[in-house]
């Protein structure tokens, strides 16, 4: 059933971070090291490389990814860290998390790496009650469709991956947590 292992691992770190008064959420500390790591730490050996789409801050982000990119589209929302993310990729597929997980990080790398089908072009985890999440796996080749859609005026995720008919694989809940307000970090910590 696994396609192959070519991958990059792509982070989205672009976000306004609204929840968080403005803050950029990748700095935020979670357990004694910002959120990004967290993130970084979980990455597979099996990625070829690590992509970050941030909207400040580069010089801190460049010390966790390979390359460091801004959105195709400013201020387009994740569509456009996707479409930038997949733009720059130079595996096979992508594998995309965002900045702010929080959940179980090995866990939803190991599904997307082993959920992955030759006959797929788009997977996304959802949580038990069927919603979606930012953590998926794009094929490169649908990096044109991603463009469209952008070009077009497209911003919601939903939208974007039903355009892409993004194969849906439930997974438990709290792997898919992620960092919406100091509660959440407080609530994880407590785990």
């Amino acid at each position: 059933m696994n396609a192959g292992r070519d991958f990059s691992l792509g982070i989205l770190a672009g976000g306004r971070g609204r929840r968080w008064g403005g803050r950029d959420k990748g700095l935020i500390a979670f357990r004694g090291h910002p959120l990004l790591a967290n993130v970084c730490d979980r990455r597979s050996a099996s990625a070829r490389e690590t992509l970050i789409c941030c909207r400040d801050n580069a010089y801190f982000y460049s010390h966790y990814g390979d390359r460091i990119l801004c959105e195709s589209k400013p201020n387009r929302g994740p569509c456009a860290g996707i479409t930038a993310l997949l733009s720059a990729c130079e595996s096979a597929t992508l594998i995309i998390l965002p900045t702010d997980l929080i959940g179980s990080g090995k866990q939803v790398i190991a599904t997307l790496e082993e959920a992955w089908t030759d006959a797929d072009r788009a997977i996304v985890l959802t949580d038990q009650h069927g919603r979606h999440s930012p953590c998926m796996r794009l094929a490169q080749e649908a990096v044109e469709d991603c463009c469209a859609f952008i070009d077009q005026g497209g911003t919601t995720l939903n939208d974007l991956l039903t355009t892409l008919q993004a194969r849906r694989v439930a997974v438990e809940s709290r792997w898919l947590l992620d960092a919406d307000s100091s509660a959440d970090l407080l609530t994880h910590c407590a785990d």
